[in-house]
């Protein structure tokens, strides 16, 4: 029963983050093939642990995160904190992402190579 519960809920999980996956290639323009996609990860820093939870708790502050520093290569990628604006503590990490879909594996490649440059057209 126990093992019926668990993949009920990885089902159910898996069919959510499919959901909140993008419609259109932010590259070119046309339906997205649900076997292309690419996962955009950023590290976000904090001020504290009050800070970080709020954060991960708000999915919406997640995404914007992995909008406003797609393609960064610093770790973490902010200087303030997301919440208070306060310095960030190096100690307070947590890492935000976001599944992107594409048409094709052209498009995907292209995408990787430049997230910065498409990212705001995912929506």
């Amino acid at each position: 029963m126990k093992f019926i519960t668990a993949l009920l809920a990885t089902l159910f999980l898996a069919g959510a983050a499919m959901a909140e996956t993008n419609k259109k290639c932010p590259v070119s323009g046309k339906d997205v093939d649900a076997a292309v996609t690419s996962d955009v990860k950023v590290k976000v820093g904090f001020c504290c642990a009050k800070c970080q939870g709020k954060f991960e708790a708000d999915p919406k502050q997640q995404t914007d995160a992995v909008k406003k520093y797609a393609g960064s290569t610093e770790s973490p990628v902010n200087k303030k904190c997301p919440v208070s604006n306060k310095d960030v503590v190096e100690a307070n990490v947590s890492t935000a992402s976001m599944t992107v879909g594409f048409c094709c594996e052209k498009c995907k490649a292209t995408f990787d190579a430049d997230p910065k440059k498409y990212i705001g057209k995912v929506k």
